[in-house]
């Protein structure tokens, strides 16, 4: 006999998807209308049609020409996030070359959790500052990408490098509503307004997902749908700009987003080992971030800004449980140009307050201020950018950061850089005073536990990066870049097995206690990075990269797993088509040499797929298929499966 509670369910069900039967006749009749809309695409003869945007503000902390940058810097524009629908920063950075990212199918907040040039220490921003959450992807204006160290200007967790996800302004009269649905019921619905009185400028987005657990290719005994990969969530996002004049403005902005999902099972697709968690048991995850800054000197070559942000979140996590977090802070940079120096100095005051259930400490806060100076010297051809950073954390004292940079442009389409930075990072309260006990049984072992210790104990990470690298425009239809990196990472924190004790000592495997501390290592990490781009006609172009990294990670004097969550070589392909209403894109990764504890398998090859149509100057259709190959790979550790095949419809409306 069907429950109360499953019919409850199945009318709610029903009431939800009244929407589908008409929608799909909608679609499937504008499909065969004549199309009246032509995007104004953007210019067909120049490299910014490759994505190669010329002027950035991330990588120097000021607006820099790309071929006057010492670094490598990768745009994602809001033109590219358009036309392929991407439906989380995860996605559209995992078609970045050199760079590792899972492709967002979990929830559309999740922080990127990237590598770049194999490191994973990577600092991600929003506008700047740092942040617990991401952005809807409507709202965004364009994603930089720099690849190798910026401690100097930045702090801990800029080894690898920087992700900085810039928000839109309010600039023109405009509404949106997008809706799409896909494999494992998964269904979005979003909503964005903005406008423009001339002094004051508004941007609100607001949306709803909800999704069943994902599925994924394998013959799991406890079957093939990650328990815990459901999400039922909601956001908001409201930015607010008001103009003083032509160099004066304050803007203030504030996200929201809350997500409800249920308990999953832990998998060791190594030791075969199962752990059944009761499913109805939710977990849920509240983030709230709110910052106001005010903006001087817009327009010129050094902008200032004063800001205060405040990032708030509380959450009951699969792993890790309960516990709260709050990150703070007072940022402050100006800047002046004077012959052939633009100067720029800075200054922070950032508070953190952690507190743990599960792993057992009370809140914990510390205070960390940081002060920076950095100057570029122009000298004709050359560009020379030394800088330092001072830290002074309430808890590990003081730590200097410098850096010093080079860029020689022989030519207008030329550049030939290198870079040196100090690198440092203190450990955070997780790895400083976590105590968790755990225990469940399986079918080989009939009581299994795991211990987990922090250690307050732990030196701070030091280090140092180099990188070194060319880039050449050969017209304005083809580019190519190739860059070296180098790390070494002293005292490097991370959790390693101290003790075990195993239930049978002729199969290792089968242990039925296991003691995991925080401790420091050593990680070196170098590769190799070389992108291609061409503009083949008006309607194709493409790129094709290929990366190689080496990564050796030593805890307590013994060697730990090498290229740790990186495949040794990855090849990264894309292939875009426009022609008047039509997009449509093809990306594919391949990856070889992969570590056996994060990958099922040692070569992988993954397919994504985008097309779109304008069926109407007000509408357009979009179909999407990720994972196309359905090929088994792990983004997340060990403990998830990537998700198989993703095909997924919308329709996105504006008025």
């Amino acid at each position: 006999m069907v429950s109360k509670k499953t019919k409850r369910s199945i009318a709610r069900a029903v009431d939800r998807s009244r929407w589908v039967l008409p929608l799909t006749v909608a679609l499937m009749a504008n499909l065969f209308l004549p199309p009246t809309r032509v995007n104004a695409d953007i210019n067909e003869g120049s490299l910014q049609y490759l994505m190669l945007v010329d002027t950035f503000e991330t990588a120097e902390r000021i607006p820099t020409r790309r071929l006057s940058t010492p670094a490598e810097v990768v745009v994602i524009t809001a033109d590219e996030i358009d036309a392929n629908h991407y439906q989380s920063i995860p996605e559209a950075l995992s078609h970045i070359n050199g760079l590792l990212s899972g492709n967002g199918l979990i929830g559309d907040n999740e922080l990127p959790g990237a590598m770049v040039n194999s490191s994973d220490r990577v600092l991600v921003l929003v506008n700047g500052h740092r942040t617990f959450m991401n952005p809807p992807m409507k709202a965004i204006e364009r994603i930089e990408v720099v690849k190798g160290g910026g401690s100097a200007l930045y702090g801990s967790d800029a080894v690898g490098g920087i992700i900085n996800i810039i928000t839109k302004r309010g600039d023109h009269s405009e509404t949106t509503i997008d809706v799409n649905s896909g494999s494992w019921h998964r269904h979005q619905y979003e909503i964005t307004t903005q406008g423009n009185d001339g002094k004051l400028g508004w941007f609100i987005d607001a949306g709803i997902g909800k999704s069943r657990p994902y599925s994924y290719r394998g013959n799991i005994p406890a079957g093939n749908h990650e328990l815990g990969s459901d999400y039922d969530n909601d956001r908001v996002m409201v930015r607010l700009d008001h103009t003083f004049d032509d160099r004066n403005s304050l803007t203030f902005e504030l996200m929201h987003y809350s997500n409800r999902y249920n308990k999953y099972r832990q998998q060791d697709f190594v030791n075969d080992l199962f752990n059944y968690v009761d499913a109805t048991d939710p977990k849920y995850e509240l983030d709230n971030q709110l910052s106001l800054t005010y903006n001087f000197k817009e327009g010129t070559s050094t902008p200032g800004f004063l800001r205060y942000f405040n990032n708030y979140r509380d959450m009951d996590e699969m792993i890790f449980g309960q516990g709260t977090s709050r990150l703070q802070g007072v940022d402050y940079q100006n800047g002046w140009e004077f012959g052939q120096h633009r100067l720029i100095v800075g200054a922070e005051w950032h508070q953190t307050s952690d507190e743990h259930v599960q792993w057992r400490y009370a809140q914990k806060k510390r205070n960390n201020q940081a002060y920076y100076i950095q100057d570029t010297i122009t000298m004709g051809k050359w560009t020379l950018i030394p800088g330092t950073r001072l830290d002074h954390n309430s808890q590990f004292g003081s730590q200097w950061s410098p850096k010093i940079a080079a860029n020689y442009s022989p030519d207008d389409q030329t550049k030939i850089f290198a870079s040196w930075g100090r690198a440092y990072q203190a450990p955070n309260a997780r790895q400083l005073y976590s105590y968790d006990a755990r225990w469940w049984t399986s079918d080989d072992v009939p009581f299994f536990m795991s211990m987990i210790h922090g250690n307050d104990r732990l030196n701070p990470e030091t280090g140092h990066t180099e990188t070194i690298g060319i880039e050449h425009d050969f017209s304005d239809k083809v580019n190519m870049s190739l860059s070296l990196y180098n790390a070494s990472i002293n005292n490097y924190l991370n959790m390693a097995v101290v003790d075990s004790v195993y239930a049978n000592e002729y199969d290792p495997y089968l242990f039925v206690w296991r003691d995991f501390n925080y401790v420091n290592g050593e990680d070196k990490q170098r590769g190799i990075d070389l992108t291609y781009r061409q503009k083949m006609d008006e309607h194709w172009s493409y790129k094709v990269g290929y990366s190689y990294t080496h990564r050796d990670r030593n805890f307590n004097g013994e060697s730990a797993l090498s290229n740790w969550r990186a495949p040794r070589n990855s090849y990264k392909a894309s292939i875009r088509y426009r022609n008047g209403p039509w997009k449509a894109s093809l990306h594919g990764m391949f990856g070889s040499g992969s570590d056996g504890l994060n990958y099922m398998e040692d070569d992988f090859a993954l397919l994504d797929f985008n097309i779109s149509c304008d069926v109407a100057d007000w509408a357009t259709i979009y179909a999407k298929a990720i994972n196309f190959t359905n090929q088994n790979r792990s983004f997340e550790g060990r403990y998830r499966n990537a998700p198989g095949r993703l095909f997924q419809f919308g329709l996105d409306c504006r008025f």
